[in-house]
């Protein structure tokens, strides 16, 4: 019987992001993709919290299954893990941090301008921000054009108002670091050697305060490893899902 896979999307994007691994991903898994309240056609929810967030994603998908959650996603993991352990066999987080910003000791972060400004372009300019993010993420990739081309036209339905400013203060405000020692699961944090906006070091030091968790760390990637490096990326949810 095949495991089944839960993929939740990032801050800005929607499921779609998932779409070019699927027919991999599906040979071995029995795959939910995720679409958080405000993308595409989900409606806003009446509070736009963490918590919230998870009880809507578990309405959404089987009663147990591996959680892989990139960026936003990885936060609505780990809020699952918490709040309702008993749906998750295990948690795979991509580009994802306890604590997206610095601040209280925690300095394996950015600084809290440096968000705001990516955040006020991605809210400003959607569709021009998320079309240079991922440039970067694909530079020097083989088949790079296509798969940009491809991931443009999948992401071009905004989405709602309200959502993107929601999704800002869950970055700006969670801090999972107290918590990270209570996470039973089996968990796997993956990560860009290159992100820019979660250093490697925010993983490795998650990943080390939790009981049954380790760090991988793909060479040359940026904030979407999944994107640049599909082959490495799907080895290691495979490798570690067994």
């Amino acid at each position: 019987m095949r495991q089944n896979l839960v993929l939740i999307h990032g801050w800005g994007f929607n499921g779609s992001v998932w779409n070019s691994l699927l027919p991999q991903l599906e040979q071995t898994f029995e795959v939910t993709v995720v679409d958080l309240a405000g993308y595409r056609e989900r409606p806003l929810l009446e509070s736009m919290t963490l918590s919230a967030m998870v009880e809507d994603v578990a309405a959404q998908v089987p009663q147990r299954a591996i959680w892989l959650g990139w960026s936003l996603g990885g936060q609505v993991a780990l809020q699952a893990a918490q709040e309702m352990p008993e749906r998750i066999s295990k948690l795979i987080l991509v580009g994802a941090t306890p604590r997206f910003v610095q601040g209280g000791g925690w300095r394996s972060a950015i600084k809290q301008k440096v968000l705001g400004d990516f955040a006020a372009a991605l809210i400003r300019s959607r569709e021009t921000t998320i079309g240079r993010f991922l440039t970067l993420q694909m530079l020097g990739v083989q088949g790079a054009k296509a798969l940009l081309k491809e991931l443009k036209h999948s992401l071009a339905e905004a989405p709602q108002a309200g959502t993107l400013e929601a999704g800002l203060e869950i970055l700006q405000q969670s801090d999972f670091r107290p918590q990270l020692q209570q996470i039973q699961q089996p968990t796997r944090w993956i990560m860009g050697a290159r992100d820019q906006l979660v250093p490697v070091e925010a993983g490795e030091a998650a990943a080390t305060a939790m009981p049954h968790a380790a760090a991988v760390v793909i060479e040359g990637a940026g904030h979407a490893p999944f994107l640049s490096h599909p082959a490495r990326f799907i080895e290691e949810v495979t490798r570690f899902a067994r």
